[in-house]
C-alpha cells in the first residue's frame, strides 16, 4: 500500500545514461508495448542500486506512427519513484525523478528527431528510419535517483505517452524552430500561426488516446 509524502524539489539530481539493449533482450522482446524497471548492479555492499528503466515496442502501435507522419509530435513522459516499504504501514514516497522524450517527423528530410529533455539539459538525435527510431526508443536508462537512508525500498516507474496538447504547441514549435516568442519584426509569425492551427486541427480529429504504463522493481535493502 502506498502513501505519497511531499517531494521536496532539489533533493535529487537526475542523470540519464542510455544503455543499448543486448542482443538477447532484443530477441526476447515481445510485440506488446511494455515498460520495465529493474535494479542495476550494486556499487558496494549495502548501497542502493540505481534503477534502470526501459520501454519497448511503442511504434508497434500504428496509431503513434500515423500521428508522427501526420505532423503530431509525440511526448513520452517518464517518472521514477523511490518508495520505502513500511510493513503494515502505508508505503512512503521518498523522492522521484522525471524526464521527457519528444519525437517528431521532419517531412522535408523524411527523418525523425528525438529530443531527450532532463532538467535544463537537452540531447538531440536524428534517425532516418522508423526501425532506427524504434531501437532508440528502446534504450535502457540508468537513473541517478536513490534512497539515502537505511530501510527496505523498491522503485516504481510510470510512462505517459501522448500527442502534445494545444497549450503545449506554441512553446514547443518555438523551441524546436529556434524562434523567439516575439519573432524578428514579425517575420515568420504568419507561417508559425498556420503551423499551429494546422497541428491543433490534427490533434482534434486524430482522437489519439493517451497511454500510461507502470512497472515496479523488486525490493532491496539499504544498510
Amino acid at each position: 500500500m502506498r502513501f505519497a509524502l511531499p517531494v521536496v524539489a532539489g533533493l535529487w539530481f537526475l542523470a540519464l545514461s542510455p544503455l543499448r539493449a543486448s542482443a538477447q533482450q532484443r530477441q526476447s522482446a515481445s510485440a506488446e508495448i511494455a515498460l520495465a524497471v529493474r535494479l542495476g548492479p550494486d556499487s558496494a555492499s549495502g548501497m542502493a542500486p540505481s534503477p534502470i528503466v526501459r520501454s519497448q515496442n511503442l511504434l508497434n502501435d500504428s496509431r503513434w506512427v500515423s500521428a508522427l507522419r501526420s505532423g503530431l509530435p509525440i511526448r513520452l513522459h517518464y517518472r521514477v519513484e523511490v518508495w520505502r516499504s513500511r510493513g503494515a504501514w502505508f508505503d512512503a514516497l521518498e523522492r522521484q525523478g522525471e524526464w521527457d522524450i519528444l519525437v517528431r517527423h521532419e517531412p522535408l528530410l523524411d527523418q525523425y528527431t528525438m529530443y531527450t529533455l532532463f532538467g535544463r539539459r537537452r540531447q538531440e538525435r536524428r534517425y532516418a528510419t522508423l526501425d532506427a527510431l524504434g531501437a532508440a526508443l528502446s534504450f535502457s536508462y540508468r537513473v541517478s535517483v536513490k534512497p539515502v537512508e537505511t530501510g527496505r525500498y523498491y522503485y516504481a516507474a510510470v510512462l505517459q505517452v501522448s500527442a502534445l496538447s494545444d497549450s503545449d504547441l506554441d512553446e514547443v514549435i518555438r523551441a524546436l524552430s529556434g524562434d523567439s516568442p516575439e519573432g524578428e519584426n514579425g517575420k515568420g509569425r504568419f507561417g508559425e500561426e498556420l503551423t499551429r492551427r494546422a497541428t491543433q486541427l490534427l490533434l482534434r480529429i486524430a482522437g489519439l488516446p493517451s497511454l500510461q504504463l507502470e512497472s515496479r522493481s523488486s525490493a532491496f535493502r539499504v544498510r
